[in-house]
């Protein structure tokens, strides 16, 4: 709907996060919004001629695993989207790093399909031997 997505872009300017108006789509909450991250999980969907097509947007920050959790039992793939920013992408493989331990919870949680996003592409070098 391009009104709600206008409505979604204004407000988020209006708050100094103006690249956040498409993550406003799944973020209902007031809180979210305000922080700048999922914190529930956010549920849509959409129609195709042969399909419903169900969309989680299940949290990654580590606060709320739990939530993540409960959003990924219900899911039959998964996208996972990693930041591509310095330093945010690399801390997400080390040691109790949120990239691996999302990867392995969702592997757990028997989704066989996962696709690896990167984000933020825009705002770094891309360099092949970094991603």
């Amino acid at each position: 709907d391009k009104r709600l997505m206008h409505k979604y872009e204004k407000e988020s300017k209006e708050q100094g996060k103006g690249s956040f108006a498409f993550a406003w789509v799944m973020d209902g909450h007031a809180e979210e919004r305000e922080r700048g991250v999922t914190i529930d999980v956010g549920v849509t969907h959409f129609h195709t001629d042969e399909r419903r097509v169900q969309l989680l947007d299940a949290p990654g920050h580590k606060d709320f695993v739990p939530n993540m959790i409960s959003g990924a039992a219900q899911a039959d793939a998964a996208v996972l989207v990693i930041d591509g920013s310095t330093g945010e992408f690399e801390s997400g493989f080390h040691a109790g790093g949120q990239t691996v331990e999302h990867a392995i919870l969702v592997r757990s949680l028997g989704v066989q399909q996962l696709i690896v996003v990167v984000n933020k592409m825009d705002t770094v070098g891309y360099s092949e031997d970094r991603f």
